[in-house]
């Protein structure tokens, strides 16, 4: 399974004039039980003002159909913790859930922004083309 990271939500959203965005690609690529996000992400998607326009919270109501979305736990915040403390520097607390979700989910995390994960235990990252 794969997790996507936020940010490859709202480059797909931001582009849509695009042909074939990396979500897209993704999406026509692998199983749908195969790509998953954050509860986290949903609630950082909701953040930005955009969705206040309802054609824009549509779009994203759809991207988001095609994924499977994993619940924030005790132990995903539990483990979240461990990873902002043991990391060595600071951590968003967003990246941290996000982290954690990805490891006890035994995934692997697709980021626009690898610099933001880098140094997380046993955190695996799929790299871009």
């Amino acid at each position: 399974m794969v997790v996507l990271d936020t940010n490859i939500i709202i480059d797909h959203l931001r582009q849509s004039s695009v042909k074939d965005t990396i979500f897209q690609s993704l999406v026509k690529n692998t199983p749908k039980s195969d790509l998953a996000i954050s509860i986290i992400t949903v609630q950082e998607l909701y953040e930005g003002s955009s969705t206040r326009k309802r054609t824009e919270e549509e779009q994203l109501l759809t991207t988001l159909s095609f994924l499977r979305i994993l619940p924030y736990t005790f132990d995903v915040a539990q483990r979240a913790g461990e990873i902002a403390r043991d990391l060595g520097r600071s951590i968003e607390i967003p990246d941290a859930a996000i982290a954690a979700t990805t490891l006890l989910n035994e995934a692997s995390l697709l980021t626009l922004n690898q610099k933001d994960f880098e140094g997380i235990q046993g955190l695996e990252l799929v790299r871009l083309p």
